[in-house]
């Protein structure tokens, strides 16, 4: 990615991807409706080995954190990377829901 340039991502049901040149997927978030659809649980994100180290994962997990807001959900970081995420971004932890946490 150049400066200036701005990454498009698709949004579809249960992720988030983005397509190269080529219409492959090249990075996705995948996330799963749990607890009867209160929470959004972030099972996996994967960047292509070309992409990494740009913030991509991170556009993605911002995505879908401002998705979840607009949409009044709660979010529960399961893979590696959005855990990180969650423990290093208070307004992330907001939203954060952990198991056995009453809905208010």
């Amino acid at each position: 990615m150049k400066g200036g340039d701005v990454m498009e991502f698709i949004v579809e049901p249960d992720r988030i991807i983005h397509r190269d040149a080529q219409n492959e997927i090249d990075a996705e978030l995948v996330y799963s409706t749990i607890e009867d659809g209160k929470v959004w649980s972030i099972d996996s994100t994967n960047v292509s080995p070309e992409l990494r180290g740009q913030g991509i994962a991170g556009m993605m997990l911002s995505q879908v954190v401002q998705m979840a807001k607009r949409e009044h959900k709660l979010i529960r970081p399961v893979c590696s990377y959005a855990k990180k995420k969650f423990f290093m971004n208070p307004e992330y932890q907001k939203i954060e829901w952990h198991d056995g946490m009453p809905f208010s």
